[in-house]
């Protein structure tokens, strides 16, 4: 078959397929689910693909706060800060970090080599301790699942799990499959997203599920991402792998509110006032499409309390121009070749006088 022959959808449809074969690791990527609003009215949210921290200003212009920053998760803390991490992978060393309201950016806790916290999900109470899962990069944490609380000092403790699967109980006794948002609620308990699963843990270390049960399907490897509670309680879910956003009432019942079409699904949500703001990116499989910079992949969208939707933001790929350019050259050269095609065949049709 002729590269020529396949048309933009076969092009994209070769690189989609060229990037899930000769590159796998891609076709699972886990993006971030970090997005908060601060007291400005400013929006944060993470950008996984190109580790960046984008800020929507209230006039809708989209900056780029911070650049180099692999933060799947983002805090807004009492003192007006922005609050990430960056992780073992990423091309810096391990670190909390914070954006302060006039925009000095610090470390605010940088750890030791053998830290327990994974700081891949995580959060921060009013005194400053880190809560997050533990770093399974050590060997005697595989097969383990645990919510883990860090001091400022680094001082670890176990808050609840154990071996990985899924129950409820106290503090060791409690069992997790994987954890992503974290949410603290009015009452001073923490709200966690763990696989298919919205699980509350209390101050005390007790695990109790909410809810009907399990909230949705694995898809892809996706299920619930990002999540946020309330005043008034309720619960709001990012269904990466159903494609919508769900609300857990107070009563334990559970409704969507949002869906987000084919091509979408949520990863974050935050609420500011009476209104949501929901960071979607695109769906698996093509969710590598902002991997490799082509396209729109990540937007955020406002959901009002009157049930108005609109899209106040989208992040393009660095590379869409370029294939666009390509694209057109590529064209370009095609009705070229095929116009002289046709001349030369027309010249060899004419008989000779």
């Amino acid at each position: 078959m002729r590269i020529s022959r396949l048309g933009f959808p076969g092009l994209l449809l070769l690189l989609v397929f060229s990037q899930v074969f000769f590159c796998p690791g891609h076709l699972w990527a886990h993006e971030g689910w970090g997005i908060v609003v601060d007291r400005q009215g400013q929006i944060y949210f993470g950008d996984i693909p190109t580790n960046t921290i984008w800020k929507i200003t209230p006039a809708g212009k989209l900056e780029a706060a911070l650049r180099n920053k692999h933060s799947h998760a983002l805090v807004f803390g009492e003192d007006g800060s922005v609050y990430g991490t960056q992780e073992d992978h990423a091309t810096a060393g391990r670190s909390v970090w914070r954006l302060a309201p006039e925009g000095d950016v610090s470390n605010v806790f940088t750890p030791a080599p053998d830290f327990l916290l994974n700081l891949h999900p995580f959060i921060l109470d009013r005194a400053g301790n880190i809560y997050s899962t533990n770093s399974i990069s050590l060997p005697e944490q595989r097969g383990q699942t645990k919510l883990l609380k860090s001091t400022p000092a680094g001082e670890v403790t176990l808050v609840a799990g154990g071996a990985s699967g899924y129950r409820d109980g106290h503090g060791a006794d409690a069992q997790f499959s994987g954890l992503d948002g974290l949410a603290w609620a009015t009452d001073g308990s923490l709200y966690v997203t763990d696989g298919v699963y919205i699980r509350r843990v209390a101050l005390d270390g007790r695990v109790s599920t909410l809810g009907p049960g399990a909230l949705t399907r694995q898809s892809f490897g996706e299920d619930l991402m990002g999540l946020a509670v309330s005043r008034n309680g309720s619960v709001y879910v990012a269904d990466y792998s159903q494609r919508r956003l769900l609300q857990l009432l107070a009563g334990g019942k559970a409704r969507t509110v949002l869906e987000t079409g084919w091509f979408w699904s949520p990863t974050g949500v935050t609420e500011a006032g009476e209104d949501l703001y929901v960071l979607e990116h695109l769906r698996m499989p093509l969710v590598i499409l902002g991997d490799i910079g082509l396209g729109p992949y990540a937007r955020v969208r406002k959901f009002s309390a009157d049930g108005a939707v609109a899209t106040i933001a989208t992040v393009w790929g660095k590379n869409t121009g370029t294939f666009v350019l390509a694209l057109l050259a590529g064209g370009a050269s095609l009705f070229f070749i095929f116009r002289f095609r046709q001349r030369n065949m027309r010249h060899r049709k004419t008989p000779a006088t």
